[in-house]
């Protein structure tokens, strides 16, 4: 009967990509036809299976027509295939160990392009049973993923009993992440989680620009869903560079110079070469006995993928005792075997801000660094030394151009905000703001008190704004504040802001003057041509600017312009505010 089955169904391949450059790293394979069985659903399709006693043996057939079928892939050797196992397979009284690798090597494939995905779909009775055969495929060297984590009762579980290679949390969790902040939270602590133990995460069902980018923002390594690419069963289909990702990533190129973080991280990356997986213990150990400052060595898989790493210290029990070496050299022992020396530790792309690195690192209690991917493939290691480093670095760039009497951001950090506002293809608000008459009373009551005003400013926007939107000093009594909008009530409640931080200002600017000046509500001073006359009390000016989706605004170039003609308009205004929206 099962034969008749897989002549009907067809599979149908759905790419999982690298999050950052848009590279193919894998196809989930993914069931089609069992409507044309006579089946309502894929599970009930599985469960009658089941209740036939044929789940194993028709598994194990589907296991290879779908192997025949992704080796038809383009460039099938350098990516992974994630199988989706019933846990029920392991009860069958016919489950056998060994199969899937006869069919690999039918197929040439290595045991590393396998994964297998394991969830939580049917219920696990014994939980002990099902961590230790999620071991033996991992032992056996296939990668284990568990899927649709977050949703289930044993999925922390899982992760505790055994940890496995890759995460991939459920699309629960990530559907409007970006307008839901307890759904960014749970996420991101379920980043940090699997990260720190040394696994992949991959956000599973992603269907918007916006979820991408927070899924990017919190640490996830891939991706899959609509947004990449819809599941299809032509093979010829599948899109070995996602245009939509490497679009977003050009454009973060663009926007980056020598003292952006990923920079700095290149600069102090250390390329320790890697050994792959099924390397010999003996060649790790010559390598640690020819280099005496060796302290540990990346291990990687046959297609770059990070492992861990295998630490010098974890040796020294072996190689010093008195039949150590002999007991590694014999393959017939566990002591030969690599996979039992890899310690896993946090696995960063170079592409991360070095918050989210020193963030990830800082979870795990016993790593020495992290190992540093470029499109999931390993480029380097970064020592918690070199973090260290690479931190005070930036805090120096930052310092520089940080403001001395504002201590607000610069030129420098502006423009780069306002650079990642565009990239990121978002609604985004700006405002300029400018003080209306300034020149006189700094003339008038001094530099001294010119300052004190400034910073009065300064003050003003931290406490209105409660550190909502990105604010910086262009310099002298120009200011600026910004912030991507995710929904109207966000732009009017940016609008307001700015309102009461004029409101406010006028207010308390009062205090710098005389009660002479006050009461006349004004200074007598010289204007830019000599001429004595009368100037108000100091205010504020602002500009908004509200840059929708298909704005014709397209660089920080057009946004100045803007600025300095709306800002003559803008004080003349009553409110002394000018509205832009494009």
């Amino acid at each position: 009967m099962y034969h008749y089955y897989l002549d009907v169904l067809d599979i149908a391949f759905q790419p999982i990509v690298d999050i950052h450059s848009g590279e193919l790293f894998g196809v989930e394979a993914l069931l089609r036809g069992t409507d044309k069985l006579g089946f309502e659903s894929i599970e009930s399709f599985f469960d009658c299976l089941f209740e036939a006693n044929t789940l194993y043996t028709f598994d194990l057939a589907l296991r290879e027509k779908v192997i025949k079928k992704f080796c038809t892939i383009e460039s099938h050797q350098g990516i992974k295939l994630f199988y989706n196992l019933d846990n029920r397979l392991f009860g069958m009284g016919d489950f056998s160990k060994g199969n899937t690798s006869r069919i690999l090597k039918r197929y040439g494939l290595d045991h590393n392009s396998m994964v297998f995905e394991l969830s939580e779909h049917n219920e696990i009775g014994n939980i002990d049973n099902f961590t230790s055969l999620m071991n033996h495929y991992r032992h056996e060297g296939f990668c284990v993923a568990i899927d649709d984590f977050g949703i289930g009762q044993s999925g922390f579980k899982m992760l505790y009993h055994s940890t496995p290679n890759i995460i991939k949390i459920d699309r629960f969790f990530l559907s409007d992440i970006d307008s839901d902040p307890k759904k960014k939270l749970l996420a991101r602590n379920m980043v940090q989680l699997s990260t720190l133990m040394g696994c992949r995460v991959i956000a599973e069902g992603v269907e918007t620009q916006a979820e991408l980018l927070v899924c990017r923002e919190i640490g996830c390594h891939m991706v899959q869903g609509y947004f990449v690419q819809r599941p299809t069963c032509e093979c010829r289909e599948l899109q070995l560079q996602n245009i939509n990702i490497s679009t977003l990533t050009l454009l973060e190129k663009r926007k980056s110079d020598n003292k952006s973080d990923q920079n700095i991280i290149r600069r102090r990356l250390e390329t320790l070469k890697p050994v792959c997986i099924n390397d010999p213990m003996e060649l790790v150990v010559e390598l640690f006995k020819v280099d005496q400052e060796l302290s540990l060595i990346p291990v990687i898989d046959g297609q770059g993928v990070p492992v861990g790493i295998v630490h010098e210290h974890r040796l020294k029990g072996i190689i010093y005792s008195q039949f150590g070496r002999s007991l590694i050299q014999n393959n017939s022992s566990n002591f030969s075997v690599l996979e039992n020396y890899v310690e896993q530790i946090p696995i960063v792309d170079v592409t991360m801000s070095l918050e989210t690195i020193v963030e990830l690192y800082s979870l795990s209690a016993n790593a020495p660094g992290v190992l540093v991917i470029e499109s999931s493939k390993y480029i380097g290691y970064l020592s918690a030394r070199v973090m260290i480093e690479a931190v005070h670095e930036r805090h120096l760039i930052r310092a520089r151009d940080q403001n001395p009497l504002s201590r607000l951001p610069g030129n420098f950090m502006i423009n780069e905000h306002i650079a990642h506002s565009f990239d990121s293809e978002q609604k985004s608000v700006f405002c300029y703001f400018d003080f209306d008459h300034f020149k006189p009373f700094n003339d008038h009551y001094g530099f001294r008190n010119g300052d004190r005003v400034i910073v009065l400013f300064a003050e003003l926007m931290h406490k209105i704004f409660l550190n909502q939107y990105f604010v910086g000093h262009i310099g002298g009594d120009d200011f600026f504040a910004g912030t991507v909008i995710k929904s109207e009530e966000m732009y009017d409640e940016f609008c307001t802001s700015v309102r009461k931080l004029i409101h406010q200002f006028s207010e308390d600017v009062r205090d710098f003057y005389s009660v002479e000046d006050r009461e006349r509500g004004g200074i007598i001073a010289q204007d830019r041509d000599g001429n004595i006359r009368e100037f108000d009390l100091l205010n504020v000016s602002a500009v908004i600017v509200y840059r929708s989706l298909g704005s014709s605004i397209h660089s920080g170039e057009q946004l100045q312009k803007i600025f300095a003609i709306e800002k003559k308009n803008a004080k003349h205004s009553p409110d002394h505010l000018r509205l832009i929206i494009d």
